[in-house]
């Protein structure tokens, strides 16, 4: 069975240090965790956040297919990550250029056609105090974090930009899809049902399978090495079969 690079893409206000113990939770070595950086943190501090969607997507696309090198690839995000996962996946798979991602993992995001909830805030265009309070009952946020407010607003420029460019984004349609199976995961207390995450399904010619956990937006750290053996074992299908047809 073939390597393969596992891009892994953060959430709003997130950065690479999500993801930076997922390759010591693999059981074996066919798949390599590739932590990705967002403008504005980490290592790329110094480089400016993006302000929309397209920007963002612009941005992790040039880095991507900058490490692509014939290998089988695939990508995955987490709530605002799982957009630009996506978004990037469709540039990738219009190209002729480079190989096609292999699988495509969304987490914790509708499907890009499901309209917001009609009860859901719009959080960038809160004042501070309301704003820092929805994104701690949101949860995710460390608790010395929440514990230092002084500290707190020292990244709440990320956050709030981080946050307009989820919720500003639009989905624009076209009669294109991927080539790759989608796999879905999503949390049951995270206003999410399998009828909808179901629904990933239109924006591929291959397979959807879904995957729940018991937990709230953030099921990803509270099911950590689930999550990342049902992503391992997902690729290890993919690759197998890529394997066969070749």
């Amino acid at each position: 069975m073939p390597n393969c690079k596992l891009f892994c893409i953060p959430y709003a206000g997130g950065s690479a240090a999500e993801y930076q113990d997922w390759q010591l939770l693999m059981k074996s070595d066919a798949v390599e965790a590739v932590p990705v950086e967002l403008a504005g943190r980490g290592v790329r501090a110094r480089v400016p956040l993006c302000s929309t969607m397209d920007e963002a997507v612009a941005d992790i696309y040039e880095m991507i297919q900058a490490q692509i090198d014939g290998q089988p690839y695939a990508l995955f995000g987490h709530s605002m990550g799982a957009i630009i996962a996506f978004e990037v996946s469709r540039m990738l798979s219009k190209q002729n250029v480079m190989p096609s991602p292999v699988h495509l993992f969304v987490a914790g995001r509708n499907p890009p056609h499901v309209p917001r909830r009609a009860d859901a805030k719009v959080l960038h265009e809160l004042d501070d105090e309301a704003f820092i309070e929805e994104i701690i009952q949101f949860g995710g946020i460390p608790e010395e974090l929440i514990a230092h407010r002084g500290l707190f607003r020292m990244f709440m420029p990320m956050l709030r930009k981080d946050y307009t460019v989820s919720e500003r984004y639009q989905f624009q349609s076209d009669d294109s899809k991927l080539r790759c199976p989608i796999s879905v995961l999503y949390g049951t207390l995270d206003h999410s049902t399998a009828e909808v995450m179901s629904q990933w399904q239109r924006y591929t010619s291959g397979s959807c399978s879904l995957q729940a956990y018991e937990a709230g937006h953030f099921f990803i750290h509270d099911y950590r090495e689930q999550v990342v053996g049902w992503i391992e074992s997902e690729l290890a299908g993919t690759l197998t079969a890529s394997v066969g047809r070749s």
